[in-house]
């Protein structure tokens, strides 16, 4: 491929830490090589929770080919991988039954999921399911920065700016939340964030950070991405700018 990637080439979304933190754990070539053709597996279902089976791995060809094997011993290369990755926290393997095992990437979104289809994802593996394993990042409360870096977008010296000024004005819990809010929305810009912020301040604190029912806080989402919250945001900034 010596004049690039063509025109058009799609891509596929890789979790931070994978290129970060866990990318200096991981020493093994054919660990790295599953999870990143998992990952663009499961990515090409776009859906949550997307998983495939091992059977899947079995029979790819470029997984075969990636890994120089074949039959039993390619088998045991996967198997070797997977249960790798499993305990860095970076996939969740499920037993769907009839010998049947599902490999999940292990994000929060996906672990809600299963909680809802029935499944304990944290029996599903055998440690603590984060998709990060450096010590800092592990810990019950990530930093407000490096939340929204992991699930939202790079940060920025001005969304940097936001999210500090925002933590002066709001608990940080409820930045937190409303950064968790936003990726599920799929709303991933500050804007949308900021609207949240604003909407909790005057509607008041959500209930799901006090006793983790949901209440205001997931109230018409739709209401939230307006133009009138958008509008109202850029007002503050100008504002904020001003003084």
């Amino acid at each position: 491929m010596k004049d690039g990637f063509q025109r058009g080439v799609q891509f596929t979304p890789v979790p931070n830490p994978l290129l970060a933190s866990l990318l200096e754990e991981i020493d093994s070539l054919d660990e790295l090589k599953v999870i990143l053709r998992t990952i663009h597996g499961l990515h090409r279902q776009r859906k949550v929770p997307a998983s495939i089976d091992f059977d899947e791995l079995f029979s790819d060809r470029t997984v075969a080919a990636m890994l120089n094997a074949s039959g039993t011993q390619l088998e045991k290369h996967v198997e070797s991988a997977v249960e790798a990755a499993v305990e860095r926290g970076i996939l969740l393997v499920v037993d769907g039954g009839s010998e049947q095992r599902r490999i999940y990437l292990n994000t929060e979104p996906v672990r809600r999921a299963l909680v809802r289809q029935g499944t304990d994802p944290v029996k599903a593996v055998r440690k603590a399911v984060e998709t990060w394993a450096d010590t800092e990042s592990s810990q019950p409360k990530l930093d407000a920065v490096t939340f929204y870096e992991q699930n939202i977008a790079s940060v920025t010296p001005l969304v940097a700016d936001n999210i500090h000024a925002a933590l002066e004005e709001h608990p940080e819990d409820e930045v937190l939340l409303a950064i968790r809010y936003a990726a599920e929305a799929n709303a991933r810009s500050w804007n949308y964030i900021a609207a949240i912020l604003r909407r909790w301040a005057t509607e008041g604190r959500p209930e799901e950070l006090d006793d983790g029912r949901d209440g205001t806080a997931k109230r018409d989402i739709q209401e939230d991405r307006s133009d009138q919250f958008y509008e109202e945001y850029l007002k503050r900034q100008r504002a904020r700018g001003a003084d």
